[in-house]
């Protein structure tokens, strides 16, 4: 007679199983994007609760989940995991209000976000435009994709379309990841 693994680690395994199932589809996303787009990097994040400041204040964080780069480019995946939202103010501002974020030349943008700027110019990137991720449903954000070039102006304003028709395949699978 064959002995089964108890229901919980059942559980626990196939729950890794789809994020790693997920994460293969976001990293397709990212690809297919990259390759349309022609980017040098693109990645995909989601928002999540990070626990609570001194003051009981809640932290906001992201985590990259989603990506394909050149193969100069360093991975975001690796050390973008449970970041602060407040590290980054300026662009998390423009996401919310605007729904974009663009930095056509890294060497010219007016940098609220120093760490921002260090991190683009750490790549080698040269230009950067980030777009918000919504819930299809609740119309609340949930995420973001951010496409990265080396070269000024690497972005074609045409391309936003082609974004945002991927939008809502993107915020089925994080709001899957949640």
């Amino acid at each position: 007679m064959m002995r089964r693994p108890p229901r919980s680690t059942q559980s626990r395994s196939s729950a890794a199983s789809d994020v790693y199932k997920r994460q293969i589809e976001l990293d397709k996303i990212c690809a297919s994007i990259r390759d349309t787009v022609h980017a040098n990097a693109v990645y995909i994040a989601y928002f999540h609760n990070g626990g609570h400041f001194i003051n009981g204040v809640e932290m906001d964080k992201y985590t990259v989940v989603g990506e394909d780069y050149d193969c100069c480019v360093v991975s975001y995946k690796k050390s973008f995991k449970d970041v602060l939202v407040n590290n980054f103010p300026y662009l998390f501002h423009n996401l919310l209000v605007r729904n974009r974020h663009y930095c056509n030349d890294v060497s010219k943008h007016k940098f609220q976000d120093r760490c921002y700027k260090d991190e683009l110019e750490s790549r080698g990137m040269k230009s950067a435009y980030t777009f918000l991720i919504k819930n299809p449903i609740k119309e609340t954000p949930i995420g973001f994709i951010s496409l990265e070039y080396n070269i000024v102006e690497g972005f074609n304003p045409d391309d936003e379309k082609y974004i945002l028709k991927k939008q809502n395949t993107i915020a089925n699978l994080l709001n899957l990841n949640k």
